[in-house]
């Protein structure tokens, strides 16, 4: 059965590693379909795809939108997007001075706690991609003021905590419909939150975004015990929602426990995303 991993990052926004080798790396675990899904980013695609055709990897284009549902953080992801759509870029803009005012706000909270960064720095590291908590994180454990990005995120910048704020966000329903617009499916990323956030209300969440339009919900993915893997297919039988999934791998210290070549979607659902593709574009 072919390696398929729909849930990727790189250095076009959090991950640790940049497209060509992440495909390389992806190519070496055995996988031989990813989705390169940056939030709020499809800057790395065009490299990773290139990367795919040179050593034999399918790569999808594909992102993944931070949204807010009723104060609560859910990710939507989108498969096989047309990067030049004119609205798709013009959101991703907007998402990106989104992320970039917060991570500066951030270091401006953590200078108050006397713990200075430079911002410059924290630029550098980003390297021209979306700017995020996982440079600030790597910034302060370099100056000493924690041991590790675990503990950045325990202890400042994680929800509720001193350095933390909220990104100005789409909706989920805005989410669905803006990747359908650019030619894509849109599924709902992990469902069940394994970092420990308050979970959201599937019951209510889930219903009201198949009923928006929603292709998918992410069924595999690092982490998942059984029983709330096979809870999960049962919402996506019930609403007829398409079971995907993927590693959710970055490397660098975020989901420490995900790894390459760990999670495979079946084949079928890789192809139900691509019939759910074509429907949508005879729309």
């Amino acid at each position: 059965m072919p390696g398929i991993d729909l849930h990727l990052h790189t250095t076009a926004s959090d991950g640790a590693f940049a497209p060509a080798n992440l495909v390389r790396m992806a190519h070496e675990a055995s996988l031989d379909c990813i989705a390169i899904t940056d939030h709020d980013s499809t800057d790395g695609v065009a490299a990773a795809q290139e990367a795919g055709q040179n050593c034999g990897v399918r790569v999808i284009a594909g992102i993944e939108f931070n949204t807010m549902w009723h104060g609560q953080s859910v990710h939507i992801l989108g498969y096989f997007v047309d990067m030049e759509h004119p609205e798709l870029q013009t959101v991703v803009a907007r998402q990106r001075d989104g992320r970039l005012y917060r991570a500066q706000k951030m270091v401006e909270k953590l200078a108050v706690l006397d713990l200075p960064l430079s911002w410059e720095d924290i630029l550098e590291r980003a390297d021209g991609g979306a700017v995020g908590r996982p440079h600030i994180a790597k910034a302060m454990m370099e100056q000493g003021y924690v041991r590790d990005s675990n503990e950045a995120f325990a202890k400042y910048l994680g929800h509720g905590m001193p350095a933390y704020v909220e990104q100005p966000k789409l909706t989920p329903g805005d989410a669905v419909t803006l990747l359908h617009q650019a030619g894509g499916a849109a599924g709902l990323a992990h469902p069940y939150n394994v970092e420990g956030a308050d979970q959201v209300d599937l019951d209510t969440l889930v219903p009201e975004l198949a009923d928006a339009g929603l292709d998918a919900i992410e069924t595999y993915y690092t982490g998942y015990t059984a029983g709330q893997q096979a809870e999960i297919l049962d919402i996506a039988e019930r609403l007829d929602l398409i079971p995907t999934g993927g590693s959710d791998f970055h490397g660098g210290g975020i989901l420490t426990q995900a790894r390459l070549g760990a999670i495979s979607v079946p084949p079928e659902s890789l192809a139900r995303l691509e019939a759910a593709v074509r429907q949508h574009a005879t729309l």
